[in-house]
């Protein structure tokens, strides 16, 4: 059978352009328009960390719930995801230093790979500053509605930026996110949110894969697997000095508690008054998790 295109089949269109921070930082902007009517408020806007990679699911998540979705209702948004100027789904050195805060706790691996990081506050005020001002001058935003969202790093990012800039965001997406960061740090000012947020009370989604923190004995076969060949072709001896950093590795999955963690945080933040939704979900991982959380997370956010 011969399969020609449907000239009627609506796609998600998406846009991009590039924009540099005021350091000379190179990022690209990648907007899904909101596909729908505009609302008398304006519309939601949704920020996205990592948007190479999240941001088409987010507004796929978005078009296909719109006239579909019973359990996951949601209502057009604006979609605008901030990743950097390459054709992978991740800029891992760019991320590292733009999702972090300065800390001298961080494991010997990611300087080693990543370099330096300690960049989350001029990453925040670029979005603040030119990134908001660039999509409100480009559609009709319902400021009182602006969702950001992270996963890994990006979900520390996240939760940092609540725990400093608790009003800038109605919602906060946190998915799999790296509490562990800076020996906890910002799970320790989540204790003082209340004193320091009093009248704020934004919208917080935490997920995780179960498998991130209680892996299974085949999981983690592959995950040693993976790991092996980040420093090595499998079989081969490694030098004393990717050894010493593959040890280590190893033991920092192991001490991340990425569940526990989520947990606590969820449970903090909604002893202040919050709304919080935390998810663990059976049988994911890191990645394979973010799907099941973002579409559970989107429809939460988008709440009125």
């Amino acid at each position: 059978m011969t399969e020609r295109p449907n000239q009627d089949a609506q796609f998600l269109q998406l846009s991009s352009f590039d924009m540099a921070s005021v350091a000379g930082q190179q990022y690209r902007i990648i907007v899904a328009p909101p596909p729908g009517p505009i609302p008398e408020q304006g519309y939601p806007v949704i920020y996205v960390l990592d948007g190479n990679a999240w941001a088409p699911m987010v507004a796929e998540i978005i078009r296909t719930n719109l006239d579909y979705g019973l359990l996951r209702q949601v209502v057009p948004a604006v979609v605008v995801g901030i990743g950097y100027p390459t054709e992978q789904p991740f800029d891992m050195a760019s991320r590292y230093r733009d999702l972090t805060t300065p800390t001298n706790k961080s494991p010997r691996y990611f300087a080693s790979y990543y370099g330096e990081g300690g960049g989350l506050d001029a990453m925040f005020n670029f979005i603040q500053e030119a990134v908001q001002p660039a999509i409100e001058a480009r559609f009709p935003i319902d400021v009182k509605r602006k969702t950001l969202v992270g996963h890994s790093l990006g979900g520390h990012f996240v939760l940092r930026a609540l725990m400093d800039h608790a009003t800038a965001f109605a919602s906060f997406v946190a998915l799999s996110p790296s509490i562990w960061f800076d020996d906890g740090a910002v799970l320790k000012d989540a204790q003082q949110f209340r004193s320091r947020h009093a009248t704020s009370s934004p919208l917080v989604y935490i997920g995780v894969g179960n498998l991130e923190e209680y892996p299974t004995p085949a999981y983690e076969a592959k995950q040693h697997e993976y790991l092996r060949r980040m420093f090595a072709v499998p079989g081969a001896t490694l030098n004393d000095h990717d050894k010493a950093l593959y040890d280590e590795l190893k033991r920092h999955l192991l001490n991340c508690r990425m569940v526990s963690n989520g947990s606590e945080m969820a449970r903090v933040l909604a002893g202040h008054g919050l709304k919080v939704q935390f998810d663990c979900f059976p049988d994911e991982d890191h990645f394979s998790s973010v799907l099941p959380q973002l579409g559970r997370a989107i429809s939460f956010a988008l709440q009125q």
